[in-house]
């Protein structure tokens, strides 16, 4: 079966960026890579990217502004072609907040029914609701709006910043990681929410050391536990998950990088392998992968080692559906480094390919 690959990136002078739009790779069962098409950026930064294999659509989200693109895919040849656009949701008009970034959708996932379109506004301080329909996406018709620490009374409203969102495989709930920056005084944490009746509600909320920067999240394939990735810190956060009860139980924090590195450094990304043994972490600075072995009783981490990510500023990694394959996007190298998996240690060993791809973002597989 043939395998397409779809690399968003970021576009914008703002961004110091080099990319020009999403670009499209055929992958043979050799592991060759053809780039076959690259579709112009119609906006700034088409940097976060869904697959909807129900309709063979892409979402993608346009970071710093406030619209999603629709993309009809073409399932045989895997061409992408402009189908909509939509809003996110309105400008948040906070004087604190970068006046050009007043949205800034993040990340995005469709409900498990496939019938609604989750966004995480991260300047916003909202999860918007954009209902599927033949033709694109419904404006949005619900926000989760996020808070922040209490202010005095006339002080602007507050917010926290939501930066991803994540599902519970076979669940309807799903994980929020929330950046808790100065501006818009936010608070750093993880929630856990359920999707009923059309409707995100909330259930838990852990709250993390502040300035930490909660950014990525993953679940553990047997759904027992969370891992999140916090930003400024460098750690990843394990949790206990009780889906039944809705709630979340902080049980480790540790570090992505090596005892007695010093230089500044910004994790960026965390997946769990398919066969739930391993845990990978990016490091932006610090320019590796962490591995780290996942106890199979109770969840918590120990690590394994770290890898070069092969390039520069890991910002965004995956691993293929197999497990087989790792994947690094290295923004500021302008590159998506490969590298194979061991199964039974779950190290990384580069492999020769190297696709030349200007400043990738995301990367995501049909």
């Amino acid at each position: 079966m043939t395998k397409f690959a779809y690399i968003g990136c970021r576009t914008s002078e703002w961004r110091g960026a080099r990319g020009k739009g999403i670009t499209v790779f055929r992958m043979n069962d050799e592991g060759h890579w053809e780039q076959i098409q690259c579709v112009p950026s119609i906006q700034d930064n088409p940097s976060w990217l869904t697959l909807d294999t129900k309709r063979n659509r892409l979402y993608a989200l346009h970071g710093d502004g406030n619209q999603v693109a629709i993309f009809n895919r073409d399932p045989e040849t895997g061409l992408l072609s402009l189908s909509a656009e939509q809003t996110t949701g309105p400008l948040n008009g906070h004087p604190d907040l970068e006046t050009a970034r007043r949205n800034n959708p993040v990340g995005a996932a469709l409900t498990p029914d496939m019938n609604t379109l989750l966004v995480a506004n991260h300047e916003a301080g909202n999860v918007a609701a954009l209902p599927v329909n033949d033709t694109g996406l419904d404006k949005p018709c619900h926000f989760s709006r996020i808070e922040g620490h209490a202010v005095k009374d006339g002080a602007f409203q507050t917010l926290s910043r939501p930066h991803e969102i994540v599902f519970l495989p076979g669940s309807t709930l799903f994980a929020v990681p929330i950046q808790g920056r100065k501006a818009g005084n936010g608070i750093d944490m993880i929630r856990l929410y359920r999707w009923v009746d059309s409707k995100a509600q909330l259930f838990d909320e852990v709250h993390l050391a502040d300035g930490s920067w909660p950014r990525h999240v993953d679940f553990h394939p047997s759904g027992k536990w969370l891992y999140g990735i916090s930003e400024l810190s460098s750690t990843v956060t394990a949790f206990d998950v009780d889906s039944a009860r809705g709630s979340l139980t902080l049980k480790q924090t540790i570090s992505t990088l090596p005892q007695g590195y010093a230089s500044r450094s910004d994790a960026s990304e965390v997946e769990v392998h398919p066969n739930g043994r391993f845990l990978y972490a990016a490091n932006r600075g610090h320019d590796s992968i962490a591995i780290f072995r996942i106890d199979p009783c109770d969840g918590s981490l120990s690590p394994a080692g770290w890898v070069p990510c092969g390039g520069k500023t890991p910002r965004f990694t995956t691993l293929s559906p197999d497990g087989r394959q790792f994947y690094s996007a290295n923004e500021d190298s302008d590159t998506i480094q490969i590298f194979d998996v061991n199964a039974d240690t779950g190290m990384l060993t580069r492999t020769e390919t190297t696709l030349p791809t200007a400043s990738p973002t995301c990367i995501c597989f049909a």
